[in-house]
C-alpha cells in the first residue's frame, strides 16, 4: 500500500537526516574547541564503527553497547504505541538485573538452562514493575511520566530486598557466551535481534498488536469499535516491562557478570531516545541503537581520548537527533529542503549532460 511504502521511506530517511544534521552541528561545536571538524568526523567513524581486525574492532563493541539500547528502545516503543509515554525502562532494567543476578548466583542449574532461567525471572520482575504505572494511570489517573520517573528511583531501593549476592561474580554456567574475542559482545545481541523480530510480528501481524496500536492512536474510537483499551494497555505495559527486564538480565549475564546499576553505554532515558530516533518501529530502533551506541563509544574513546574534545559533544549530537526526530514540523521542512536540493542538482546535471551531448564534434 502507498501509506506503508511512505512510512518505510521515512523510516530510513528520517534517522539519516537526523544523524547528518547532528554530525554537522557537532562539527560546528568542534571548531570552537580548536579542532578540525573533518578530523573529528574521521575519528568518530573510526572509533565508533571502524574494524581493523577481529581483535581491534570498534564495531563489535558498538554492537555490545547497542544490545541494551535495542531492548530498552523496544520497551519504550511498545508503551508509546499504546499511548503511554513510559520512561521507566531504567527502573525495570535494574530490577531485571537484580533478579537475574539472584538466580545466577544463588542457584545451581545445568548450563544453557541456567541463563535462560535467569532471563525468565528478570523478564517477570520487569513485567511486574511495569504494571504499577499502568494501574496508576488507568484507575487513579496519575500521569505515567511522573510515576515512571519516580519508580526509577524507587527501584534502586527495592533491589536491596532481592537476595542477589551483590558484588559476587556469577558462575560460568549462568553466563552468556561471548561471540567475539577481546570484547564483551555476547549472544545477548542475537537474543535482542530475535526479540525485535518477535515484537514486530506481534505489533503488526496479530490482533492483540493491532488493538494496542489502535488504543494508542485513538482510545475513544477503539472503544467504539469493540476494543478493550484497558486490557490492551495492560498487555503493552507487560511486554514493555518484560523487554526492559531482559535488557537488565543480559547486562548482568553477558557483560558485567555481577549486579551493577550503571549499564553499558546506557543512561536513564536512552530507551526513550532510541525509540524517538527509530520512530517507535523495530527496524528504526535497530539502526538508531547502533548509531547511538557508536556515537557514545566514539565520543568516549575517540573524541575525548584521542583529540581532547569534550564527551558532551557526542551527547549534543544525540540531542539534536532526538529533537529532529521528535518534531514533525522540523523534519518535514528539512526533508523538503533536501529533496529540493536533490532535484536541483539532478536538473543541473541533466542540463550539463544535454549541453555536452549537443556540442558539435570537430
Amino acid at each position: 500500500m502507498t501509506n506503508h511504502q511512505t512510512s518505510i521511506k521515512d523510516l530510513i530517511l528520517r534517522p539519516f537526516l537526523a544523524a547528518t544534521l547532528g554530525v554537522l552541528i557537532g562539527g560546528l561545536f568542534t571548531l570552537l574547541t580548536g579542532n578540525s571538524p573533518g578530523e573529528a568526523f574521521r575519528v568518530l567513524i573510526s572509533a565508533g564503527f571502524g574494524c581493523e581486525s577481529s581483535s581491534n574492532c570498534a564495531l563489535l563493541t558498538t554492537l555490545q553497547y547497542a544490545t541494551p539500547l535495542m531492548l530498552s528502545g523496544l520497551s519504550a516503543a511498545v508503551a508509546f504505541r499504546a499511548g503511554l509515554f513510559s520512561i521507566g525502562q531504567a527502573g525495570q532494567m535494574i530490577l531485571g538485573a537484580a533478579a537475574a543476578n539472584w538466580i545466577a548466583s544463588r542457584f545451581t542449574i545445568a548450563p544453557w538452562i541456567h541463563p535462560a532461567a535467569a532471563l525468565a525471572v528478570a523478564m517477570t520482575f520487569g513485567m511486574a514493575y511495569a504494571l504499577i504505572p499502568a494501574v496508576l494511570k488507568l484507575y487513579f489517573q496519575i500521569n505515567e511520566i511522573l510515576s515512571t520517573i519516580l519508580l526509577n528511583y524507587i527501584a534502586l531501593y527495592l533491589v536491596g530486598f532481592i537476595p542477589s549476592g551483590f558484588g559476587n561474580w556469577i558462575p560460568e554456567s549462568a553466563r552468556l557466551s561471548t561471540i567475539a574475542y577481546g570484547t564483551k559482545l555476547n549472544v545477548g545481541f542475537f537474543i535482542a535481534i530475535g526479540i525485535m523480530i518477535i515484537v514486530y510480528l506481534f505489533l503488526w501481524r496479530t490482533s492483540a498488536g493491532y488493538e494496542i496500536r489502535m488504543s494508542g492512536q485513538n482510545r475513544t474510537f477503539s472503544k467504539a469499535g469493540g476494543i478493550h483499551t484497558n486490557r490492551s494497555i495492560f498487555l503493552a505495559m507487560l511486554v514493555s516491562g518484560a523487554l526492559a527486564g531482559i535488557a537488565g538480565g543480559i547486562e548482568v549475564l553477558g557483560v558485567h557478570y555481577k549486579f551493577v546499576t550503571n549499564f553499558t553505554g546506557l543512561d536513564e532515558f536512552d530507551g526513550v531516545m532510541v525509540a524517538l530516533i527509530g520512530i517507535s518501529h523495530p527496524i528504526g530502533i535497530f539502526f538508531s541503537s547502533i548509531l547511538l551506541g557508536g556515537v557514545r563509544l566514539a565520543a568516549m574513546t575517540g573524541l575525548s581520548i584521542q583529540m581532547g574534545i569534550p564527551r558532551s559533544i557526542g551527547g549534543m549530537m544525540t540531542a539534536v537527533m532526538v529533537i529532529i526526530m521528535g518534531a514533525d514540523g522540523i523534519y518535514t521542512r528539512i526533508k523538503t529542503m533536501f529533496l529540493c536540493l536533490y532535484e536541483l542538482s539532478r536538473n543541473i546535471h541533466n542540463k550539463i549532460k544535454q549541453r555536452v551531448g549537443d556540442k558539435p564534434t570537430r
